[in-house]
């Protein structure tokens, strides 16, 4: 495992910081190994901290009260989990779950000591509203598709997004870095799990996908990217 400051120094907002400025706020951070299928927060829970997932992948769960779970996001390393909107309005309770879907490092700061940090270096909060942003538009495009678009188109746009973000070049095309079920691709797009099979059976028997070990290959890309962009 790296040293605690090695994982500080790669984090969004916290990489602006200069070495020794870093080293001042470095006790602030706990960082925690968190084992796959366990929960970095939970929906509900008290909650002051800020989070960031310095290796692996955490998933954001929203809990609807049939008992079911809706991904909302899928946050790979370096980038920010969530400050469960605590640092503008306070809410003591956590909005959503964060759970790994891998084995993962995650740094942690309270909200107070975040806040103090960029009120004392007011250029962070341009790269953190930089961030805030990308995130509110992503989620307005994933809302957008959910409405509008198509389910093949869905599920499509999903995999060239995961492809982009964890895809790795094989022999046999572009292996997505993270392993995703037929349920978890159901609720990323909103659909049913049934519809999903479907779909994902589909894309197979056109050799657009293949599948090994639990990983999605992407054989066709362009196929895929031809899906995604059909109007």
């Amino acid at each position: 495992m790296k040293e605690k400051i090695d994982y500080l120094k790669e984090l969004p907002v916290i990489n602006l910081l200069k070495p020794d400025e870093l080293r001042k706020i470095e006790e602030k951070f706990h960082v925690e190994n968190i084992a796959k299928s366990k929960f970095v927060f939970e929906e509900g829970n008290s909650c002051i901290w800020v989070y960031f997932v310095c290796a692996g992948r955490v998933k954001l769960l929203a809990h609807s009260s049939a008992g079911k779970d809706f991904i909302l996001r899928i946050v790979s390393s370096n980038d920010l989990i969530s400050d469960n909107n605590l640092i503008f309005r306070r809410d003591p309770e956590c909005v959503y779950s964060a759970k790994a879907l891998e084995s993962s490092v995650v740094a942690k700061i309270t909200t107070n000591d975040f806040t103090a940090l960029m009120n004392n270096k007011p250029e962070l909060y341009k790269s953190y509203a930089e961030i805030l942003d990308s995130h509110l538009l992503e989620a307005y495009q994933s809302l957008k598709n959910m409405a509008f678009e198509k389910v093949e188109r869905r599920i499509a746009r999903h995999l060239i997004q995961f492809a982009k973000n964890t895809g790795e070049k094989t022999d046999s095309g572009i292996k997505l870095g993270v392993k995703l079920s037929r349920q978890e691709i159901a609720n990323l797009t909103g659909t049913t799990i049934e519809t999903a099979i479907r779909v994902m059976s589909k894309f197979k028997k056109l050799k657009i996908i293949t599948e090994k070990e639990g990983h999605i290959i992407i054989a066709e890309r362009h196929r895929l990217v031809n899906i995604a962009e059909e109007f």
